[in-house]
């Protein structure tokens, strides 16, 4: 086939034409394309610029209810207010197990002060009792004899003395006697065998005077020995008093009585078992435990490192408790502190008292239940909200002081110092000067 050089149409070189345009027009896109690409620091960085400014949000302030803990105490445990182990003052045997109402003492029965948990059988305890009344009785026997004794001799020394002064008055008499004589025998109508009769008669007038003046001071010294008897009784009756007292004292503890008003948390004895008594040289049987149940003591222990933070009168919060579904906690404050550390674990014991009664509903704390005892420093209330914004909203400038950007409107910011108070991984309290409404901007805040 011969080629031949033949003239196209003018339609087909019209399209040519445009096919030929369109080709230089991509050849000359395709150059600029390659300038732009040496360009490209520029365009990236108006690209990181985008990129940041899409990654600064504005975010409203939230307002929580808050709890700052300086010392979370895990382990801590209820314990009763007052507590104590019952033990028999006597040997012997148990004789009955007393009752509440219409159910016998047992674990978890509530009983008030004085309430008998038990009888013990002391049959030698009660027979030597009555044989001290007897002494008692035969005590105060004697000592109202050694009164009538006193009365005896008292009336002994009131005859001798009448007769001393019978005496004397005989005395009187003979001396007369004697006088009269003695003159009759100087006139001589008396002769001298008168006069020695009447003078050996005044010798023995005086003679029973003396007498009778001895028996006055024996008649007075029976009274102080009988005096002395009735103190003698009588100390001899206190004695057997006290005996009798004693006797009674320890047949009182034949009954085992709550000391407090409380619950029986343990029993450990049933009729007819042998207690041995305390101080035995071993230690004595045990009987019952009661425990103050309307009160109770959260125990807690603090380390050395948390001593600085925990002091009594901070508020303090019971939660996580075994046993009690999620959310639920007592709250009260620190109302005691050992301030000193236990020798055995080096951790100090500090103790929230809770009254058992009044926990708005729930069930009253059991014994032994534990948890954990955080110890606040601050609390934020309905009343007083604390305002919390993420974690990425708070910078910290050059000197080390931390602050929130308010955005207040377009272009209108200004930046706050403020406290910061830990809440949980992804949001943090601030306090400084913000109120309800405001927002901040969230992310890099790093120009302000």
């Amino acid at each position: 086939m011969t080629e031949t050089n033949t003239p196209l149409p003018s339609k087909q070189r019209l399209v040519a034409h445009l096919v030929l345009v369109c080709l230089v027009c991509l050849v000359g896109c395709d150059g600029p394309g390659r300038g732009d690409s040496q360009a490209e620091p520029a365009g990236g960085r108006g690209g990181d610029t985008a990129a940041a400014a899409s990654a600064t949000t504005v975010e409203p302030i939230e307002w929580i209810e808050h709890q700052e803990s300086v010392a979370e105490l895990p382990g801590a445990s209820v314990i009763g207010f007052e507590s104590t182990v019952l033990v028999a003052k006597q040997a012997g045997y148990v004789k009955t197990i007393g009752r509440q109402g219409d159910r016998e003492i047992d674990i978890g029965v509530a009983v008030d002060a004085g309430s008998v948990l038990a009888e013990l059988h002391i049959p030698e305890l009660k027979e030597e009792l009555l044989e001290k009344q007897a002494e008692g009785r035969r005590a105060l026997a004697e000592v109202v004899q050694s009164r009538a004794a006193v009365e005896i001799a008292k009336a002994m020394q009131t005859q001798v003395k009448q007769t001393l002064i019978e005496k004397q008055a005989l005395r009187a008499l003979r001396a007369v006697g004697l006088q009269r004589i003695a003159a009759l025998v100087k006139m001589g109508a008396a002769d001298l065998d008168r006069k020695d009769e009447a003078r050996f008669r005044l010798t023995a007038a005086e003679a029973a005077v003396k007498a009778t003046e001895a028996e006055v001071v024996t008649a007075g010294a029976n009274i102080r020995k009988a005096e002395a008897d009735v103190a003698q009784a009588i100390a001899v009756a206190d004695v057997a008093a006290a005996s009798v007292k004693r006797l009674e004292a320890l047949n009182t503890y034949r009954l085992i009585t709550a000391p407090f008003a409380g619950v029986v948390v343990a029993r450990y004895v049933d009729p007819g078992a042998f207690v041995r008594p305390a101080g035995s040289g071993a230690e004595g049987s045990p009987l019952f435990e009661v425990s103050r149940f309307d009160r109770v003591r959260i125990v807690a222990f603090v380390s050395p490192s948390q001593l600085g933070a925990v002091r009594t009168g901070l508020k303090a919060r019971f939660h996580s408790i075994g046993g009690l579904g999620e959310g639920v906690a007592i709250n009260g404050t620190v109302d005691r502190s050992a301030m000193a550390l236990d020798p055995s674990s080096r951790k100090m014991r500090i103790e929230m008292h809770v009254d058992n009664t009044k926990l708005e509903g729930r069930e009253p704390l059991a014994i032994g239940q534990f948890g954990t005892l955080s110890v606040l420093s601050r609390v934020w209330t309905k009343e007083d909200m604390l305002a919390t914004v993420p974690t990425a909203a708070v910078g910290t400038d050059k000197q080390g002081e931390q602050f929130v950007v308010v955005v207040e409107g377009p272009g209108n910011s200004r930046r706050v110092a403020v406290e910061t108070v830990v809440v949980d991984d992804k949001r943090v309290g601030v306090i400084g000067e913000i109120g309800p409404g405001d927002r901040v901007q969230v992310g890099d805040v790093s120009p302000y």
